[in-house]
């Protein structure tokens, strides 16, 4: 990630995020008990990429291992990737050179040639924010290129800012885009930078991950300022699970969070926000075949919006999405699923126009309990940023 000058929030903006405050709680996966530990999570449940940024020693890879994470931006210090290895952990690295004008070959070359086969490394980190440091898309080909003649085996990638930039730079094999909105501009233009760039990612072939906000840009005005007027704080739980599983019905085929060291946000030194992450990480972890189901054949009945159709980056309101499972593990049933994620700091009602759903009682994953439709085919509504899993759905 590379900090630069961000817009400042609107006065509407700032008039919704008092909401937040008196609504937030009332999101159905918050009601989760948080008295005691979540069940033990067995490795092979990590198959879906969940990665960080900024996880510098070996002490930290451990600590993010045991909160669920499977994948790490980091250097290539032998005891570093070799603790890596352990873990079962994998490291996108810099080759030894970013692309741009002081790009050093030869060092990429001998560098790809001494890690490619570490058991650890998952791919190579071309650049960082090649749209905001105004990096000609030449130079990032050049980068692509050595790598690749080197003999690399494993994967490039990259991350812009601008969803919508990886339509010029999608050269590497991994693409992912890094758009941060909390405290400056509404939370709902994440989403439609994640569109833009699961659109250009899947026109080249090419996987996507989201980079997702899990830090306080006020750790960053010391070193690029924010005019007035700005609201820094970190991102709610309830906005960390909606960017997170919106990211995911949006296309994403891994999430990224950023991060837990860069030197100035130290996640250590902020317990309530990394509790808030780590649960996210461990839902998707116990709910991982829901997470990581494609998108089912079988559509979710017809609706209708009783509130905002739209949010403010003219995205939908709610997320609808259903997906099969086919083999459950021990938190999860084999089924359909629907997942309704709320992309807005607003309570969202919806009702079903399906009259064979009227007056049915569907299971709700995320606290237990069972979701009604009533007679009329409301259903109770979408506390903001609320993402609600309900399954396994019978059949109608």
């Amino acid at each position: 990630m590379t900090l630069f000058q961000r817009l400042p929030p609107s006065p509407r903006w700032v008039r919704w995020m008092l909401l937040v405050s008196v609504l937030g709680a009332l999101s159905a996966c918050q009601r989760l008990p948080r008295t005691s530990l979540p069940a033990p999570i067995p490795l092979a449940s990590k198959s879906f990429p969940v990665g960080i940024y900024g996880v510098p020693g070996v002490a930290d890879l451990q600590a993010v291992h045991a909160a669920g994470f499977s994948l790490v931006m980091g250097g290539l210090d032998p005891a570093y990737m070799d603790a890596a290895a352990r873990l079962g952990l994998g490291v996108i690295a810099s080759p030894g050179s970013s692309a741009g004008s002081a790009f050093d070959a030869a060092k990429v070359r001998e560098t790809v040639r001494r890690w490619d086969r570490h058991p650890a490394l998952a791919g190579w980190y071309l650049i960082d924010e090649p749209d905001l440091n105004e990096v000609p898309v030449e130079q990032v080909e050049l980068a692509q290129d050595t790598v690749k003649a080197a003999g690399a085996k494993k994967p490039t990638a990259l991350v812009v800012f601008r969803g919508w930039n990886l339509a010029k730079f999608h050269t590497a094999d991994l693409l992912m885009v890094d758009f941060y909105p909390v405290g400056w501009i509404p939370v709902p233009a994440f989403f439609q930078h994640m569109r833009h760039g699961v659109t250009a990612a899947r026109v080249g072939g090419k996987q996507f991950y989201a980079v997702i906000q899990a830090m306080d840009w006020a750790a960053y005005e010391a070193v690029f300022p924010f005019p007035p007027p700005f609201a820094p704080r970190p991102p709610t739980e309830a906005e960390l699970r909606s960017m997170t599983w919106g990211a995911r019905l949006l296309g994403a085929d891994g999430v990224v969070f950023y991060p837990y060291r860069d030197g100035l946000w130290e996640m250590p030194r902020h317990p309530d926000t990394w509790k808030a992450l780590t649960n996210v990480v461990q839902e998707i972890r116990r709910w991982e075949p829901i997470f990581a189901a494609p998108a089912s054949s079988r559509r979710p009945p017809p609706s209708e919006m009783m509130s905002d159709r739209r949010n403010e980056a003219l995205e939908p309101s709610v997320f609808w999405s259903a997906r099969t499972v086919k083999q459950g593990n021990g938190f999860v049933q084999a089924g359909d699923y629907w997942i309704l994620v709320n992309t807005t700091e607003r309570i969202q009602q919806l009702r079903l126009i399906d009259t064979t759903w009227l007056e049915v009682r569907l299971p709700e994953v995320c606290t237990g309990d069972e979701m009604e439709v009533d007679i009329d085919g409301w259903i109770p509504a979408l506390a903001p940023f609320e993402v609600r899993i309900l399954g396994p759905i019978p059949t109608r």
